[in-house]
């Protein structure tokens, strides 16, 4: 059988000022180096493979995400709505969403109530690229929710699969890692290694 690929070389990044840390592929670079990104998040992208990783912290939710089926699901819906690619519009498809344990995030303490993850698919057009020149995006989003904080932590990563023919992506290696590290295996390895190091970043 093939041998697995050896892990990719990953580099400790401090993300909102310190406030929280984690391991991450040295082939990603801060987007905020080269654009203005909100206070809110941190973005992180591999122009490369058209990759890119969003961690966002957003105040607590409170009406729409179920713990139940795992928050993640609702989060990824909501994203591909406002990206003109809902699930109901059939552009979204969920693959697969489970919920995340304490052992998945064993630098958080166990501070969280519930984390879920999400993984799925979405129809996504770049900027001013028509609806023809729509990409396919692997999209692996993990939530984690801090209700004594009223916060839920997002950590979404987007890796395109196939570039629309036309499309203003210029993205040599586009697809390149979706054989590599599935989206959901490479996201949980950073939520391995996210640490909150200043829990009052959360207000």
């Amino acid at each position: 059988p093939p041998m697995s690929p050896p892990p990719e070389p990953t580099v400790r990044r401090e993300l909102f000022g310190g406030a929280v840390s984690c391991d991450f592929p040295t082939r990603w670079i801060d987007v905020s180096d080269f654009r203005p990104v909100p206070d809110n998040q941190e973005v992180w992208t591999d122009a490369d493979r058209d990759e890119s990783v969003i961690f966002e912290i957003l105040e607590r939710v409170e009406v729409g995400p179920s713990d139940a089926d795992g928050a993640a699901v609702w989060f990824f819906d909501d994203l591909a709505t406002i990206n003109d690619a809902s699930v109901a519009s059939g552009l979204s498809a969920v693959e697969t969403t489970r919920h995340l344990t304490a052992h998945e995030l064993p630098s958080i303490n166990g501070v969280f109530a519930c984390a879920s993850l999400c993984v799925g698919t979405s129809q996504i057009s770049k900027g001013n690229d028509g609806v023809d020149k729509r990409n396919a995006v692997r999209v692996a989003m993990a939530n984690v929710r801090l209700p004594e904080f009223g916060t839920d932590l997002l950590v979404t990563l987007n890796r395109a699969i196939t570039i629309a023919k036309g499309s203003s992506v210029d993205a040599p290696r586009a697809g390149d890692g979706d054989d590599e590290v599935g989206a959901g295996d490479l996201i949980l390895r950073v939520l391995q290694s996210l640490r909150i190091e200043d829990w009052g970043l959360f207000g």
